[in-house]
């Protein structure tokens, strides 16, 4: 059995008025090899994704707490949409 060293996938986090979306690149990665750990309420998101060949893993800090809402996963990308469930502060500020 090969070992592979961790990759980190590329990543981009869209803050959305009610949702936050993290779009995740994890080519050559199955679908049914993808585990995204969250826990409700929660502001930390961990991907990790293996294949035969790379390995990737990522935990990306959410800037406010979120719930699992839905993920899908088409050709190489995964795109997880979280639901924001405390009122971003900040955006509240005059």
């Amino acid at each position: 059995m090969k070992s592979f060293n961790i990759t980190e996938p590329s990543m981009r986090l869209i803050d959305e008025e009610t949702s936050v979306r993290i779009l995740t690149v994890l080519p050559d990665i199955d679908e049914e090899k993808i585990r995204i750990d969250l826990e409700n309420n929660s502001s930390l998101v961990t991907i990790t994704a293996s294949g035969a060949r790379v390995q990737y893993q990522k935990t990306i800090v959410i800037p406010c707490n979120v719930r699992f809402l839905k993920k899908r996963f088409y050709d190489g990308v995964l795109e997880i949409i979280l639901e924001k469930t405390l009122p971003n502060l900040s955006q509240n500020l005059p």
